[in-house]
């Protein structure tokens, strides 16, 4: 090989090494994604568990799916459970927020209806 060659062959070649080792190199495990996921299942609350179970529930099995592809560091899978993980706990924090909002305007509404009969009755209230 003539000299100019030579260095267009080592170039390329150390080229080719660099795009290999490149991908080879692999993002890091989606620690602080996963806590922000647990903190997300855990904000949905009392009214979560309440009112949303089932997207609840949904949310924690993604979560425990997503630390076992971290096990398997397979953190581009992880990432996307973790991500529907927090969807679905914050849809079930949503919900449940919803339900026992209208949950209580009901049982002020069945309390105010009590009131107004007793009042047009002239019962005595309690």
């Amino acid at each position: 090989m003539t000299p100019s060659r030579r260095k267009i062959h080592r170039t390329l070649v150390a080229a080719g090494l660099l795009v290999a080792l490149a991908g080879c190199a692999s993002l890091p495990p989606p620690n602080q994604e996963l806590g922000a996921a647990q903190a997300a299942v855990a904000a949905a609350g009392q009214d979560g568990q309440r009112y949303a179970a089932d997207e609840l529930a949904t949310a924690q099995r993604e979560l425990n799916e997503a630390r076992t592809a971290m096990t398997q560091e397979d953190y581009t899978r992880a990432r996307a459970l973790i991500a529907a993980a927090q969807a679905d706990a914050d849809l079930a924090g949503a919900k449940g927020r919803a339900l026992a909002g209208q949950a209580q305007v009901a049982a002020k509404t069945r309390d105010n209806a009590e009131l107004r009969r007793r009042l047009l009755d002239q019962e005595p209230l309690p």
